[in-house]
């Protein structure tokens, strides 16, 4: 595609860009990835990555020396020939490209790992698994050569490619040219290879990636123009550290420095519709920026629900269960024996552990919209501490009660940057939930509009309209806060 036709969008999971370089030698690749990696690194801190296994350049270089210079020239030359007759390649091409084959996957690893840790990254070629050959694919599937132990490396070789292929980049900018213009600005290349490299290259997939095509032919001033345009607009989905998703919004005060993205929650009792809600905003908003959708509620009455409906044992443990887990959670009562405090201390860890994940996310620049947000102001109801309500005479229960306050205690101070609550009556939401109890939720709906969630910007919404109706208003919510 050309680079007005470009519409990218982000990758799922993502909080920096991945941007390749792809292109015959001659096309520009250096020239242009200096340009660019200058461009990005004045924005943002961004590593340099190259994917080729530069068998060539290794070859060029060896040609000066003495003894050992003419010796690999001379084999370079019979490979060549080897495989332009299409004859039967040698065994040290095998292993030679194998051996540089791995050099290409240690590469790829290594920017992974500077890409995890939020650079933002820049490469020239980028490995493929479609074509087999010069042009960055697999080496030994494309010898004229057979063998029980060429088959396993090539199979070997395969899947690391295969693996590589699927860490995708956000887009592809492939430089194209003629073979006269490579053979003018590479005099020093195998022609027939060049003129491979220059058929394969129109035929290469990178799972699925969008390849933004520019003519390396033309004024490098036109090339680099496009080139540049291209990878603004993918900038644009990712905002860098201390910088907020959008181009006119202010920075926002996190627990740590500023929030390099937003979070926005829903609250609301069950059958309110958060779930679905939530899900659909993460959908929406992933067309245009790094969205990521996070569930902070710890699960249990589902987990009742699903023992429930177990055969002959189900039912009367589902209710056993509930009968302990409604007088943990209520004010007054006794903490029902050692193990209901310990089970419940461990559904707050595994909620705590979800919201460092949410909030990673956050500060790494995604918009996070969660389903549900932990509070401190009413313990054993509406995702409170859970074992806060019940008191207990037990030293290591109430140690872990201490230990529960403090966890929801940090989680209530990383305020959302808007929490909408969707209002519903205890009729309408079991009319939409009928396996919950009516006497549950008519207490989740009388406590739901006390809390104020460390006093977050909170919007109100008709739960009971339609779900057309209650999505529409959301997103009008958004907009008008300065989030969509």
């Amino acid at each position: 595609m050309r680079v007005s036709e470009f519409k990218p969008r982000p990758v799922a999971g993502r909080h920096q860009p991945v941007i390749a370089l792809v292109g015959c030698d001659g096309s520009g690749k250096s020239t242009v990835g200096a340009a660019l990696l200058e461009l990005l690194q004045a924005e943002r801190p961004t590593a340099f990555c190259h994917l080729g296994k530069q068998a060539g350049n290794l070859e060029r270089t060896l040609a000066p020396l003495p003894f050992i210079g003419p010796y690999v020239t001379g084999k370079a030359r019979k490979e060549n020939g080897r495989i332009q007759s299409g004859k039967k390649a040698g065994v040290l091409a095998a292993v030679s490209g194998f051996v540089l084959s791995m050099r290409r996957v240690f590469r790829f690893v290594l920017m992974r790992y500077r890409h995890e840790r939020g650079l933002t990254i820049l490469t020239d070629r980028y490995p493929q698994n479609v074509v087999p050959g010069p042009m960055d694919g697999p080496t030994l599937a494309n010898l004229n050569r057979d063998g029980v132990l060429l088959r396993l490396f090539s199979r070997v070789e395969r899947g690391l490619y295969g693996r590589m292929a699927c860490f995708r980049p956000d887009v592809v900018i492939r430089l194209n040219v003629d073979l006269e213009t490579a053979l003018q600005r590479k005099p020093d290349h195998v022609p027939f290879k060049l003129a491979r490299k220059i058929d394969d290259l129109a035929r290469l997939e990178f799972a699925g990636a969008p390849i933004v095509d520019i003519d390396g032919t033309e004024p490098l001033e036109q090339v680099l123009e496009q080139a540049e345009e291209t990878v603004r607009k993918v900038l644009a989905l990712y905002p860098c550290s201390g910088q907020s998703s959008g181009a006119d919004d202010p920075p926002h005060v996190g627990l740590k420095g500023y929030r390099a993205g937003r979070l926005v929650s829903l609250v609301g009792c069950d059958g309110s519709g958060k779930s679905s809600i939530s899900q659909y905003l993460v959908q929406h908003f992933s067309e245009t920026r790094p969205a990521v959708y996070g569930y902070l509620g710890l699960g249990s009455g589902d987990l009742g629900r699903r023992i429930g409906a177990l055969p002959f044992i189900g039912p009367a443990l589902e209710k056993k269960l509930n009968r302990k887990a409604k007088k943990a959670r209520t004010k007054g009562e006794k903490m029902p024996g050692m193990m209901t405090g310990l089970v419940l201390f461990v559904f707050s860890l595994v909620r705590m552990r979800r919201f460092l994940r949410v909030r990673r996310a956050v500060e790494k620049g995604f918009l996070v919209v969660t389903d549900r947000y932990p509070q401190v102001e009413i313990p054993g109801q509406c995702d409170g501490p859970g074992l806060s309500a019940a008191y207990s005479h037990n030293p290591l229960i109430r140690l872990l009660a201490h230990l529960e306050k403090g966890i929801y205690q940090r989680i209530a101070e990383f305020r959302p940057d808007l929490v909408i609550r969707l209002n519903v009556d205890a009729d309408t939401a079991y009319g939409r939930k009928p396996d919950h109890d009516l006497e549950a939720l008519r207490v989740k709906t009388e406590l739901m509009p006390k809390l104020n969630f460390n006093h977050a910007p909170l919007v109100e919404v008709d739960a009971r309209q339609s779900y057309e109706a209650v999505q529409q208003e959301v997103l009008d919510l958004l907009k008008k806060h300065g989030i969509a």
